[in-house]
């Protein structure tokens, strides 16, 4: 199909599937990353936007 559009594209079939394998397997990482992630730090996460911050640094101020 790319080589119809661009006729210099006979080169670029590795590229094509390197891409695309480069891409599962970042999907996949991700995926394994949150199954395997603990519920604590789920939580811990979940809940650091709605913190008082009283117990964090604010710069000096």
């Amino acid at each position: 199909m790319l080589s119809r559009i661009y006729q210099g594209a006979e080169g670029l079939q590795f590229f094509q599937g390197l891409s695309l394998v480069l891409f599962f397997l970042v999907f996949v990482g991700a995926i394994v990353m949150i199954v395997t992630m603990r519920r604590g730090h789920i939580d811990k996460m979940s809940n650091m936007p709605l913190e008082s911050g009283d117990d964090q640094n604010n710069g000096g101020l």
